[in-house]
């Protein structure tokens, strides 16, 4: 038998599939960009981790701090004022190891600093009865509060449909500094104080920095990619004689 007999196997053939074709051009510039989506998501929150650290290792700032034009985004403060709790914000939904509850939040005076300073003093079960609203002991008098600054970062936020507080305490869906001056007609500073566990006022506290760390964003991308390296090697053995012209390449 000549060397021709099986030309189809010695050589290398392309015979395209048009639907197929079709298909895998919509499905590799999805895998890719998915990919790309995540290494930048990986590199958002590589830059929240930087500079959480940077700011936690900072010196602790004080009233003097908050004139200035600084960064102290998860900056520790220690803050001394007067909070008041017969206006307080119950923020809503929030749940904490598999529990759903409320975080605390009370406005903070500090004599000669005139916007208010929004505390968030952490975290409490929520009971049964969605109509009982939690019991939270107040702190009185003047007291030096510890805890990290935090300016929200956006995020989805589904709207509660309430406009300025008129009855207190007063349940929300979401808060921050921009919608605490909406909510008490007041100024507020654009910060917010989330307190340590060690300070006076403090609930159940610690916040989580990213809820996915940065090299599992990467892994994901990874993934992503190696799909799109499959779907084009599946492709081009589904549309030529790849396997039979390296078969043949091999006993040759």
């Amino acid at each position: 038998m000549s060397k021709d007999a099986h030309p189809s196997k010695q050589k290398f053939n392309w015979q395209p599939n048009g639907k197929l074709i079709l298909l895998v051009l919509c499905l590799f510039p999805l895998l890719m960009f998915l990919g790309f989506w995540q290494l930048e998501r990986a590199v958002e929150k590589q830059g929240i981790v930087d500079e959480f650290t940077v700011n936690q290792q900072a010196a602790p700032a004080g009233i003097e701090a908050l004139a200035g034009d600084d960064n102290l985004q998860y900056r520790t403060a220690l803050l001394v004022g007067v909070l008041d709790a017969d206006r307080r914000v119950i923020l809503d939904n929030r749940v904490k190891l598999g529990r759903p509850g409320y975080e605390i939040l009370e406005v903070l005076s500090i004599e000669g600093f005139e916007p208010k300073i929004l505390v968030n003093r952490g975290w409490v079960p929520a009971a049964l009865d969605r109509d009982v609203l939690p019991d939270v002991p107040s702190v009185l008098g003047q007291v030096e509060l510890r805890g990290a600054m935090y300016r929200t970062l956006g995020g989805y936020r589904l709207d509660d449909g309430i406009g300025v507080i008129t009855q207190w305490p007063a349940r929300v869906g979401w808060i921050s500094s921009d919608r605490a001056a909406v909510l008490f007609a007041e100024e507020f500073y654009p910060y917010q104080l989330r307190l340590e566990a060690a300070s006076p006022g403090a609930l159940t506290t610690g916040w989580v920095t990213v809820a996915v760390q940065p090299a599992k964003h990467t892994g994901y991308a990874v993934q992503w990619f190696a799909m799109a390296a499959v779907l084009l090697l599946m492709t081009v053995i589904a549309n030529s004689n790849l396997t039979d012209w390296l078969k043949s390449k091999r006993e040759n």
